[in-house]
């Protein structure tokens, strides 16, 4: 047998990571990455103005020339323009477009890549950590604030936690979808934000099957739902905007986890 072959033949055999193992080993990896003390803060201060504005608003209310049911619509509406149509997409687009994404452009993905472990756990982890950090920035902003402009009036509760609902699953789906821009486009960023401006806010009023298309229809109408409050748009029922939510958020990491399979990293 020539030396070669001994030497293949008594080589360690590197085992595959397990999925659980690697998910979590590439969550602390991507997770201290994206996080920033400027993100953090610039994304922070756009969620306190929310709150900040919230509070005047329902302060500024006049309750005697408003009912308790248009303070809920105020609210609401509040909740929907300021944090559901601005916040959630952009703070989900700018920690999940980096998870992959800067990784991949200045070349350290390579040290994930090497790795013996699945393409499926590396899409999963950068979800969950762009998803973690995203959420307080997201949620809290857009249910005080929301909350806060309808002075407490009886029956706010359903407003706060429609605005809960919304938020949450709405910037988990932002998250998957834009881990996956990061993973298909240079500048990702850029790439979601003319989605968020063009599709989400233009196309959409296009007609009914472009609003099916689109994420903001669906995390809206929960909180429309669940606040019972007809914010003027079409739509959907709690079940059906849960599902399609969360089918996007599975049809993106699946997608996602193909594209690492094919990528050149180097």
């Amino acid at each position: 047998m020539s030396s070669s072959a001994t030497a293949a033949a008594t080589a360690p055999v590197r085992r595959r990571v397990g999925t659980v193992r690697a998910t979590t080993l590439c969550y602390r990896v991507v997770i201290r990455q994206i996080v920033s003390a400027g993100r953090i803060a610039a994304l922070g201060a756009l969620g306190a103005l929310m709150i900040v504005v919230g509070w005047v608003v329902g302060n500024s209310s006049n309750r005697g020339a408003n009912s308790s049911a248009g303070m809920i619509f105020d609210g609401a509406s509040y909740a929907d323009g300021f944090g559901l149509i601005v916040i959630v997409p952009i703070v989900s687009l700018v920690f999940a477009a980096a998870s992959l994404g800067d990784a991949r452009d200045d070349g350290t993905l390579v040290y994930l890549w090497l790795r013996p472990i699945g393409r499926a756990p590396l899409a999963v982890a950068a979800a969950l950590a762009s998803a973690t950090v995203s959420l307080p920035l997201c949620v809290v902003p857009t249910v005080f604030g929301g909350w806060l402009a309808t002075d407490f009036v009886a029956g706010s509760g359903r407003a706060a936690l429609g605005s809960l609902a919304a938020a949450a699953l709405g910037t988990v789906a932002y998250s998957c979808l834009f881990v996956l821009l990061g993973l298909l486009f240079r500048k990702a960023v850029l790439w979601g934000i003319a989605y968020i401006l063009l599709w989400e806010g233009l196309a959409v009023g296009l007609g009914d099957f472009a609003e099916r298309l689109s994420l903001r229809g669906y995390a809206r109408s929960m909180l429309s739902q669940i606040a019972e409050v007809d914010l003027g748009f079409t739509t959907y029922s709690v079940g059906i905007s849960v599902i399609v939510l969360a089918a996007t958020s599975a049809a993106s990491l699946a997608l996602a986890t193909a594209r690492l399979r094919n990528i050149n990293v180097d």
